[in-house]
């Protein structure tokens, strides 16, 4: 399979009416202290200035390629035109209203260059507001394949936007033009990938602003988000590891409880996430640096459910979960879960 130019990657930037934000994400793109790269720039049928933005940001540097849709096509038919017409060895997303650290591609290459096992690769991030100052950290869960083959029972192991992978394997793997996917087109491609042993990292440096917005896709369709993602997530751990699970106990163990969910689904959820770690952990010769990864992913989101059902459930459940507090204790043993519980106390 055609690998693309050697070296070269290939930025996808999707856009939908994104002028406001779109300035800066160009900018963060364009000063990469790694010069080898082409920005396809895709506008996705927008009303406002989005083409003008990318047409004179194409005037100004050749490196940035302008693609039209003349409907609105969505993102997923938008992100596999994008990986249709990437030339390089590489391919990395980017999203309209964030920014990339001047390292983030240079560390990302030097990585995948040195660890030739490893398919597509991710780092860790900020969270900023509007105005773009710094609202919290968002640090990644997984660094190995091993943990993300795991926290994909969970959650994406990966933040999308901050994905390097190689051309042939995005080729490989496409997104999936399927309703079940809309709106978890990530989760949706990594859980396909860890099923087939692609190979995905994190890199633990944020290089990699993420702009909170009442106007992000995420929060206008969460409720429809938060669906899809519950009917994915299922049917992966089920397919993955050949059992079924209880609807109730699987929202929480996913951490997507609604108002069917008890006090006893509470229980037998928290429960079901050792379960699976010490299946996952029979099942699989990780070593010692995976094994400490796999348990402090579990206790990551035992300790991400108890919180939720804490500031959300009904009273019945919030009682539930207060008692299961002293259980979270042992999980702050390590030094991954404190760090992920301070950027969850601080945002």
């Amino acid at each position: 399979m055609e690998i693309g130019t050697p070296g070269l990657v290939s930025v996808l930037l999707p856009c939908f009416n994104a002028e406001r934000f779109l300035p800066d994400a160009l900018e963060s793109v364009l000063a990469q202290s790694y010069g080898s790269l082409e920005v396809v720039a895709i506008d996705d049928g927008s009303t406002d200035g989005t083409r003008g933005i990318l047409e004179g940001a194409a005037r100004r540097d050749d490196r940035v390629s302008v693609l039209g849709n003349e409907d609105n096509l969505g993102l997923i038919r938008t992100l596999k035109r994008g990986v249709d017409e990437a030339q390089g060895e590489f391919i990395a997303r980017m999203d309209a209203d964030d920014r990339a650290a001047p390292t983030r591609l240079e560390r990302q290459v030097e990585f995948l260059t040195e660890h030739r096992e490893i398919d597509v690769v991710g780092t860790a991030a900020t969270m900023i507001d509007e105005s773009g100052m710094v609202v919290r950290p968002h640090p990644v869960r997984c660094v190995s394949p091993e943990g993300a083959r795991f926290m994909a029972l969970f959650a994406t192991p990966i933040h999308h936007g901050t994905i390097l992978a190689r051309a042939e394997v995005m080729r490989r793997h496409r997104y999936r033009v399927a309703e079940e996917c809309l709106h978890v087109e990530d989760y949706d491609l990594f859980a396909r990938m860890t099923a087939a042993d692609v190979r995905i990292a994190n890199l633990q440096e944020p290089l990699y602003e993420i702009r909170i917005s009442p106007q992000s896709v995420s929060r206008k369709f969460e409720d429809l988000q938060v669906e899809r993602f519950v009917a994915r997530s299922k049917l992966f751990l089920e397919e993955s590891l050949g059992v079924e699970v209880n609807p109730d106990t699987h929202r929480v163990v996913v951490n997507r409880m609604d108002a069917s969910v008890g006090g006893r689904d509470l229980v037998r959820g928290v429960g079901y996430v050792d379960w699976l770690r010490d299946r996952f952990l029979r099942s699989s010769d990780l070593g010692r640096d995976g094994e400490r990864e796999v348990r402090a992913i579990a206790a990551q989101q035992r300790m991400d459910i108890v919180f939720q059902a804490l500031k959300k459930g009904r009273a019945g459940v919030r009682l539930v979960a207060a008692a299961l507090l002293p259980t979270l204790l042992a999980g702050l043993l390590s030094a991954p879960t404190r760090r992920y519980l301070a950027a969850k106390l601080g945002g």
